[in-house]
């Protein structure tokens, strides 16, 4: 998760060099209504789950811990799951994390976009980085094993990878889809008549879903991993454009003390 991050960062500042070298034409046309108040709310359940996933105690499993394993304990919806593995499936599965980060940035080839790339950037970021507050967040949390712990398919170095219990949930089908599916969500508020908008949202449920697959044939992920990864990228790629739209910016978050002492936490938009 810690190379999704880097490679993030490298993606906005280019688009921060693209803002100043492109001059845009300062249209009114925007679908937008950026409300630092909703920047604010949505930056800071971002940055919290960031902070909060890094001050989690986190241990990877040691090799002892690793033998005591038992795929009886894995649910029967996901057992098939411990048998896989395949590097084949690891690096593609990479390749098209890598390439769907870029996505969004697809549209600033369009001159009425390119226009407002502010609003779009800020848009984008959000999107991006509440996935990834929320990936990262469940994954320490949780702290699943991933497959191939169970089995001898894949080698002890391999094993002890420090990220070899964040299974649970896939980032790299989070990612995937939040890129997918606001790249099609956001075409569609600035071209809302366009042909081309069912391409792009045939793209965006098909390629998070391969995406998808390659982790769990890689050994990667179970399928409980990348069906959750799958959900929560495009249901923020789709939700947090349409927070921004003008008119529907309206996001309550608010904290609430239950009688045994835990704090639920409430979004409602």
């Amino acid at each position: 998760m810690r190379m999704i991050i880097k490679l993030a960062q490298r993606v906005f500042l280019l688009v921060a060099i693209l803002s100043v070298l492109v001059k845009g034409e300062g249209k009114n046309n925007t679908p937008y209504n950026i409300s630092r108040d909703l920047d604010m709310k949505i930056a800071g359940i971002s940055g919290g789950l960031l902070l909060g996933s890094m001050l989690m105690d986190y241990t990877p499993m040691d090799l002892s811990e690793i033998a005591g394993l038992k795929p009886s304990d894995v649910p029967d919806y996901d057992s098939r799951a411990i048998d896989n593995w395949n590097v084949g499936s690891i690096k593609m599965s990479d390749l098209l994390l890598f390439s769907s980060i870029a996505v969004p940035g697809l549209l600033m080839f369009d001159q009425e976009i390119r226009s407002d790339y502010r609003n779009f950037s800020l848009v984008w970021a959000q999107s991006l980085f509440l996935t990834l507050g929320f990936t990262n967040f469940t994954k320490v949390l949780v702290g699943r094993p991933r497959p191939y712990l169970y089995a001898d398919n894949a080698s002890n170095n391999y094993k002890l990878k420090k990220d070899n219990r964040k299974s649970f949930f896939s980032g790299h089908t989070s990612i995937s889809a939040v890129s997918w599916f606001l790249m099609a969500s956001m075409y569609e508020d600035y071209r809302p008549r366009s042909n081309i908008s069912p391409y792009l949202w045939a793209s965006a449920f098909l390629v998070p879903a391969y995406t998808a697959y390659c982790r769990y044939d890689a050994g990667k992920h179970f399928f409980s991993d990348v069906v959750a990864g799958y959900l929560v990228g495009s249901a923020i790629g789709v939700l947090v454009p349409k927070w921004y739209t003008k008119n529907n910016n309206k996001v309550n978050l608010s904290f609430i003390l239950q009688p045994t002492g835990k704090i639920k936490t409430r979004l409602a938009y």
